[in-house]
């Protein structure tokens, strides 16, 4: 019993005493030169044997000098060391922070993406998971230094499986990530806890080469606080003579879909910004959010001005963009990446070079275009429709997967570098075609497919009906089922994906569904009825046969790119997933017309199982109200009553 005591005392202390890393983090990476030195925060000091950093091609990690002191390590990088982005290794891994620090000598102009709302999680557009690895292989084969997210990265940031599958899939991006929350992170979560464990510090700056970067925190109702007007005046006070970006969620000047040049002499011309010169409208260019706390926005733009920003981004605005030039400085604001505008998706690009000068390039709109990637335990792969994609991408995955199948389009393995701990594998490919599929490693699927539920479960002429199917397959993933030959992205609702089906029921009807090389399932919906005469001497027995073609949207035998039967909801290619002959293929799905034999079909019971529930919580109410009714109430019970 003593020992027992003792090793729960021990097992306590260890809890207490566990330590994270705070920063850097993969969001906000660290900054350094070859030979330079970096800090690390942890939030509570540990003793500390050995730091390092690791990267896929490396044989073993990179050893650093450090010293501590307290809760803080600085560490210093070798001299020969190359240049990349670095896991951070604590203690042969007792902690560990994925691409945190960046070896880099960034001396010339800094070529940026910006992604920007991408809402991992939102009810209204099932794709937006789809448009983030789109957007994350433009970014990883493009020709960008540094990728930033500005805000909204989860559609409820109180929702930790929304950051559970923004971070699994923006992981893949080899390149440096630095990410700012915006109001939606804030949404059910308005500390950031979930935030600040998955992505990183809400509000921070790096000084990279001739830069300096700010990341701010607009908060959820969209304008900034007082102690960060007070950062942000004490680090550029700091670093006056560097070229200043800014990232914040909430735009402070926008005016959809327009460039204006503007002038500000001081507070008071923010209410002349605020109102249309032109009488036509009741607004201007000030994002009136920002008036709520209109001294810190005073502030704010009197310290931007002042200081010469050159470049202050953001997003948060879905249906538009808007660049606004306030005395040299540039206040761009990016349309949604995700979220739930069906064609208001894009990226924007720009360069800014040492001597201040900004190029903001033309915005992309990329509502036309998706990606999906799955893996499992022996393959991963990449279904992509896409005319943005870089011809060469370089993706992070979770698994050493060997060799490379193409079923649309054309690709080459140029190369696969191993981590040297085994956390990931760096693929460097070659692509070409807009329809692209391909697998990496043992490509062998081998899907489940079944019936989470349909509504209603006895449908009447004009019911519109909701299939709800969920699809896995442990080996390679699945990239899309098929119903009836109509291709069906997941609908993203949870953390586990499931497919959405609906259309408007007429007649009895047959529908089967599929993921690609699966044994299809049949449903049938409605109940087939018969009738036979009375005698069997007269004409022989009538039968009305279901029907297999009652679906709104005709099925065809080119699976058309719809994730669901909602329009608002998905993404208007309709190129064709069937892959070139070949005896390796895998089969995308049956169409209405298959011959292969239909898997037990699938029907609700004539008497609903829900009606019977109903029935029973009925009687044991009833019950129970009865048996209350006859109990007479104690002096305590009659006085609250």
């Amino acid at each position: 019993m003593k020992k027992l005591f003792s090793l729960s005392i021990l097992l306590l202390v260890a809890l207490l005493s566990a330590a994270s890393i705070v920063d850097p983090r993969w969001g906000t990476p660290a900054y350094v030169t070859p030979g330079g030195a970096f800090n690390i925060t942890l939030d509570a000091a540990v003793a500390i044997k050995s730091v390092a950093l690791a990267a896929p091609g490396l044989e073993k990690p990179i050893e650093l000098n450090y010293a501590t002191s307290g809760n803080v390590i600085t560490a210093k990088v070798p001299p020969g060391t190359p240049l990349g982005v670095y896991d951070l290794v604590i203690n042969e891994g007792e902690l560990y922070e994925p691409k945190a620090v960046w070896v880099g000598n960034v001396t010339g102009p800094l070529r940026i993406i910006q992604l920007t709302d991408i809402h991992v999680g939102v009810e209204l557009d099932m794709a937006s998971l789809y448009r983030l690895i789109h957007g994350a292989l433009v970014a990883s084969g493009g020709p960008y230094d540094v990728v930033f997210f500005t805000g909204d990265l989860a559609d409820v940031g109180g929702q930790v499986w929304h950051y559970t599958l923004f971070t699994k899939y923006a992981a893949t991006i080899p390149k440096p990530v630095f990410a700012i929350p915006g109001n939606h992170d804030h949404a059910g979560d308005d500390p950031l806890t979930n935030y600040q464990k998955f992505v990183g510090r809400p509000v921070w700056y790096r000084v990279i080469g001739p830069y300096l970067i700010i990341g701010l925190d607009s908060g959820f109702d969209g304008y900034l606080r007082d102690d960060q007007v007070k950062m942000y005046e004490e680090v550029l006070k700091r670093y006056p003579d560097k070229v200043k970006i800014v990232l914040i969620h909430h735009p402070p000047f926008y005016l959809q879909d327009s460039y204006v040049v503007e002038t500000y002499r001081g507070p008071q011309d923010v209410d002349r910004l605020n109102k249309d010169p032109t009488g036509r409208r009741s607004y201007y260019i000030v994002y009136t959010s920002y008036l709520q706390n209109r001294p810190a926005f005073e502030k704010f733009l009197d310290l931007t001005i002042r200081y010469k920003v050159a470049l202050v981004m953001a997003g948060h605005v879905h249906s538009g963009n808007s660049t606004i030039v306030i005395n040299g400085t540039y206040f761009v604001t990016t349309r949604t990446l995700g979220g739930s505008i069906d064609t208001s998706h894009g990226f924007r690009t720009y360069v800014v070079y040492p001597d201040g000068r900004v190029e903001v390039d033309k915005e992309l709109w990329t509502f036309k275009n998706f990606t999906v990637l799955t893996w499992g335990t022996k393959a991963a792969q990449i279904y992509a429709e896409s005319s943005l994609l870089p011809p060469t991408i370089t993706i992070d995955l979770p698994g050493e997967f060997a060799g490379l199948k193409v079923f649309n389009g054309t690709a080459e393995l140029v190369k696969a570098e191993r981590h040297p701990l085994g956390k990931y594998t760096r693929y460097t490919l070659k692509i070409a075609g807009k329809r692209l599929w391909l697998a990496l490693g043992d490509y062998q699927p081998s899907p489940t497919v079944e019936v989470v539920r349909i509504l209603p479960r006895s449908p009447i002429p004009g019911d519109v009906v909701t299939v709800t199917i969920r699809a896995t397959d442990p080996n390679v993933g699945v990239p899309f089922i098929t119903v009836n030959g109509q291709r069906i992205l997941a609908s993203y609702l949870e953390e586990q994906p499931v497919y959405i089906y609906k259309f408007k029921y007429t007649a009895p009807t047959t529908l089967q569904a599929a993921a690609p090389s699966g044994k299809p399932l049949s449903l049938q919906i409605g109940q087939p009825t018969t009738t036979t005469p009375p005698t069997p001497t007269p004409p022989p027995t009538t039968t009305t046969t279901p029907q297999t073609t009652t679906v709104t949207t005709t099925p065809s035998a080119t699976p058309t790119a719809t994730p669901t039967t909602q329009t608002a909801t998905s993404p208007t290619a309709t190129p064709s997933a069937t892959a070139p002959p070949a005896t390796t293929q895998p089969t995308p799905a049956p169409t209405a017309a298959a011959t292969a034999t239909p898997a037990p079909s699938y029907q609700p019971s004539a008497f609903p199982v829900e009606a019977v529930i109903l029935l029973v919580i009925a009687v044991a109410g009833a019950a129970v109200i009865a048996v209350t009714a006859r109990k007479k109430p104690t002096s305590e019970e009659a006085k609250t009553r």
